[in-house]
């Protein structure tokens, strides 16, 4: 028999019943995310607005289903426009097969159509849920983003690989770790490259947005992706305000200017330990033999901190350049998660050609 419950948006002080829901459905996946600092930075203090949620409400008060976006600022043609990132959707298990998830997501494209002005929202559906977005809620979807990997221990990984094939893995874990000495200068060699920790983005990160960004209509000719805007007010929020994560940005400098930045990250799956390239902007960064030094640094970074390989999403046209720097493609057979991607645009028909990070997702 159907459950009852009704529908209502955020009401200061849900984020309690929010985080309980979060737990019963997700368990320890990613338990970062569990923590009320993170959902207040997540949700409160993104610089592009607060975040939006359609909740699902019992009849005794309690939250049994979410369906929530957050505000994000992209670049398209050239010109700033305002999108909502879908993030965190979730139903009780009681709740499911009730038709929940789509009332939740109409509800909220309602909303954020009316009231916020906002017709494009944009995430990164699950397996399990992509005929959903797609059949009911009106998502395209591109063709799943290729998952790379720069291999940097390479018997530890075939040891995992085996372990995983022969099913002796535990439930995935997806958690990162602190690491330690990042309070030092490394220069990359003694050419004129050089990598600097990066303690705050200040305005020169604007400066490295606007010079690299070209519109589509810029006499260089470059093709214009559709691509989050990494200001300095965007990049200090994401990788820096909420420590929990334990990011790791790099300046790049070249004979003295700063040309660019990068962002790693430690984290595990199943006991294995690994790095995460989250950004690297602009992209590519440099011609190919800068770009492998470059490369080649934070794969050493992630193998001192006892990573077996450096992992990264391949940009649009990016893929060549990755494997000139010692990149593969990870192999579907082996990979943990096929990283579908998608939209649902009202008022466009056709965006195609989107810049995306492992930076730009809400799990990494």
């Amino acid at each position: 028999m159907a459950k009852r419950y009704r529908i209502r948006p955020y009401l200061e002080g849900d984020e309690v019943q929010i985080l309980r829901l979060r737990n019963k459905v997700f368990g320890d996946l990613d338990p970062v995310r569990r923590l009320p600092d993170v959902w207040k930075w997540q949700f409160r203090e993104n610089p592009a607005g607060p975040g939006f949620c359609s909740l699902a409400e019992d009849d005794d008060g309690f939250i049994v289903g979410q369906y929530a976006a957050i505000p994000s600022r992209f670049s398209i043609d050239g010109k700033q426009a305002r999108l909502a990132f879908a993030v965190d959707a979730m139903t009780h298990p009681r709740y499911r097969r009730q038709g929940l998830f789509t009332a939740l997501a109409q509800d909220l494209y309602h909303r954020l159509e009316t009231e916020h002005n906002i017709s494009t929202v944009w995430g990164f559906p699950n397996q399990r849920a992509l005929s959903g977005y797609t059949k009911r809620l009106g998502w395209r979807t591109l063709p799943s983003i290729p998952v790379m990997i720069m291999p940097l221990r390479p018997l530890a990984a075939i040891f995992h690989v085996l372990q995983w094939l022969g099913g002796h893995s535990k439930t995935p874990s997806n958690t990162s770790r602190n690491v330690s000495n990042h309070n030092f200068i490394k220069l990359a060699s003694d050419d004129g490259l050089h990598m600097e920790p990066i303690h705050r983005f200040h305005g020169e990160y604007d400066e490295l947005w606007q010079t690299h960004f070209f519109p589509a209509s810029s006499k260089s000719g470059q093709s214009c992706p559709i691509i989050q805007i990494r200001d300095s007010r965007y990049l200090q929020w994401r990788y820096l305000a909420a420590s929990q994560f334990h990011y790791h940005p790099f300046a790049i400098r070249y004979k003295e200017k700063r040309i660019g930045y990068l962002v790693l990250r430690m984290m595990s799956l199943r006991n294995q330990s690994f790095g995460v390239l989250a950004d690297l902007f602009p992209f590519p960064i440099a011609p190919d033999a800068l770009m492998r030094r470059i490369l080649s640094f934070a794969g050493k970074y992630v193998k001192d901190q006892g990573g077996d390989f450096l992992t990264c999403l391949s940009p649009p046209n990016g893929m060549q350049i990755l494997k000139r720097s010692g990149f593969i493609r990870l192999p579907e057979i082996i990979n943990p998660k096929t990283w579908y991607f998608g939209y649902r645009c009202k008022n466009r028909s056709n965006l195609n050609h989107w810049h995306i990070t492992f930076g730009d997702t809400d799990i990494v």
